[in-house]
């Protein structure tokens, strides 16, 4: 009898793994919270009604090193081979230890374990910054720097030269930190992190790297798997572990994209795909200096704030802001396919229509 064959791409297995994984552990974890007494209680900034444990970037961590497991050894698709009424299983299993794995699984692990002890028991601000610079910087031994950028309005390649490793660490620092910021409603980082991963593995996919994508792929399934528990009405904060690491994951992935193309569109690309959170980070910096507030120092001014104070629940302004984020990401696709005037013009409307939004919404006064 002939044989009967599909096949299933490797990297949707990893996200699948990631997604399952991180879906079946975050009940665990968040038993696990509660007895160690990591709970957000109602009040001051919190919008939660209700006693929430944190610590769920734990289950989000063990997902994705999960699904990467998978990747380093999974690197052809998955055959499933139906013979009469048998049905067999080829994994084509060839280990291949990426070096760019390796070194966002070091620097992820390192800093999701900071942030458990900073749900835990907390930790000052300044050692906090201090734990996301030398995890960004592990990336650099391990490849993963930002060796070139391209003038968009010459087209001119520029070598950065050392100069290349300091833009690595203050790129992946700031993506930590504005993931770590937006995260003020239920479901918006895990749904904003999964809108922005699927960009860059699309992305990714366009360039036909399969680490990439892999990591990509993981990175979305371990945040859909925990936005099942994490959305409104949350049953469990992904807290600072959580943010930091989808933050760090979400910059080292940007930065293999820079590496291995120059085109000024691999820079805009993760720009306009974490364009929301950015947009809140850099008005968050200019209003708390405004006001003569420390940078750091925490306020009811970002974006879902606003939003909420204006009448929306919680669902309604997750929900549009997880539209803008998609647009900003098929806007970051769509400029693939165009040329370098083009590029800019785009680009150029795309930072009006922010900024008359963030105006509108008073995002720049207190």
């Amino acid at each position: 009898m002939p044989e009967i064959g599909w096949s299933i791409p490797g990297f949707l297995a990893v996200g699948l793994v990631a997604l399952a994984a991180t879906n079946a552990l975050t009940p665990a974890v968040r038993r696990m919270a509660r007895r160690l007494g990591a709970i957000d209680y109602p009040g001051g900034r919190r919008i939660n009604t209700r006693p929430t444990p944190r610590l769920g970037g734990v289950a989000i961590f063990l997902g994705f090193a999960a699904a990467a497991v998978v990747a380093m050894v999974v690197t052809r698709p998955i055959e499933l081979v139906g013979t009469g009424a048998e049905l067999f299983i080829r994994i084509p299993i060839a280990m291949q230890t990426d070096r760019a794995i390796l070194g966002i699984m070091l620097g992820g692990t390192f800093l999701m374990a900071v942030g458990v002890y900073d749900d835990l028991r907390g930790m000052h601000p300044a050692l906090k910054f201090l734990a996301m610079l030398a995890a960004a910087s592990v990336l650099i031994p391990f490849g993963l720097t930002t060796q070139f950028l391209t003038n968009p309005l010459t087209g001119r390649i520029v070598a950065l030269g050392p100069w290349g490793a300091v833009l690595t660490v203050v790129w992946v620092v700031a993506v930590v930190n504005i993931i770590n910021f937006i995260d003020g409603v239920d479901g918006l980082a895990a749904g904003i992190v999964a809108i922005a991963g699927t960009t860059l593995l699309l992305t990714a996919a366009h360039k036909r790297d399969v680490v990439a994508i892999s990591l990509a792929a993981a990175l979305v399934g371990s945040s859909v798997g925990f936005l099942r528990h994490n959305f409104n009405p949350a049953r469990i904060f992904m807290g600072d572990s959580g943010s930091m690491f989808l933050g760090y994951v979400l910059g080292g992935l940007s930065v293999m994209g820079l590496y291995k193309s120059y085109t000024a569109i691999s820079l805009a690309v993760p720009i306009l795909a974490l364009g929301v959170p950015i947009v809140d980070t850099a008005f968050a910096i200019v209003r708390r200096f405004r006001s003569g507030r420390p940078i750091y120092l925490p306020d009811r001014g970002h974006l879902h704030h606003r939003l909420l104070d204006r009448g929306l629940t919680q669902r309604q302004t997750v929900f549009l802001l997880y539209s803008v984020s998609a647009l900003l990401g098929l806007g970051a696709l769509a400029l693939a396919g165009v040329n370098r005037a083009g590029s800019v013009a785009t680009l150029g409307v795309i930072a009006v229509i922010l900024l008359i939004g963030a105006r509108r919404m008073g995002l720049l006064t207190r």
